[in-house]
């Protein structure tokens, strides 16, 4: 008891840290329930697997179904298409007798973006399992 209680008039010297205290509190236990929804809400990514290797005496991997969307065009491995019916019926005919229902896409810039996702969207409609969109060399 060698402290002396402090007068009415005197200014108080100490830091208060209690509230301080509650609000990391009430921050920290915001955080922990905001978290878990943010974690649901973001992007699922599916990472590749390991498959078995089938036998080298097996069939040789299919060639890829490569779709060129250019501004005078589309073409479908070379082929020149001349409508949207002629290249929903040709992906048609083309996936079917598949194993492997991927398409590679690529496009001119001069395309307008419109324009690839129409095709894109023809693509998958006709049952395209997976699309994969390619980049030429030199272009940016």
């Amino acid at each position: 008891m060698s402290q002396k209680l402090a007068d009415a008039d005197e200014p108080l010297s100490e830091v208060n840290v209690i509230p301080l205290a509650d609000l990391s509190l009430v921050l920290l236990i915001i955080l922990m329930v905001l978290s878990p929804m943010i974690m649901q809400s973001m992007i699922k990514v599916q990472a590749s697997k390991a498959t078995a290797v089938k036998a080298a005496s097996a069939q040789p991997p299919e060639p890829p179904l490569i779709l060129a969307i250019n501004p005078d065009g589309i073409t479908l491995n070379t082929v020149k298409i001349q409508s949207d019916l002629d290249l929903a019926s040709r992906l048609s005919q083309a996936l079917n007798q598949r194993e492997d229902k991927t398409i590679l896409i690529t496009a001119d810039p001069a395309v307008l973006h419109g324009r690839v996702v129409e095709v894109l969207d023809l693509a998958k409609q006709q049952g395209a399992a997976k699309i994969a969109l390619l980049h030429k060399a030199g272009q940016p």
